[in-house]
């Protein structure tokens, strides 16, 4: 697989903006320790890797594959902004 060089950038920060909002309208505000950030990443890092996983060897959904990277993105973007604010 050939890395798109952020060709799609816009539309991937506009997917990541949607995904944001559906975790603030499903879960609110959050306000964690620094180390309960990092176990709810690992823990879409796991489901990443789950779904790359099952579109390998099972032909799994590539819109699964994106969907899950998304999350990882968007969780990775709220946790530098967090430290970003200190």
């Amino acid at each position: 697989m050939k890395d798109g060089e952020l060709k799609s950038l816009n539309k991937l920060i506009d997917r990541v903006k949607f995904e944001n909002y559906k975790q603030l309208e499903k879960w609110g505000v959050q306000d964690r320790s620094p180390f309960e950030w990092m176990i709810y990443l690992t823990e879409e890092v796991g489901e990443l890797a789950q779904a790359i996983s099952e579109n390998y060897y099972r032909k799994g959904s590539d819109d699964d594959v994106k969907k899950e990277a998304i999350q990882v993105a968007t969780l990775a973007l709220k946790i530098c902004e967090m430290y970003g604010r200190s």
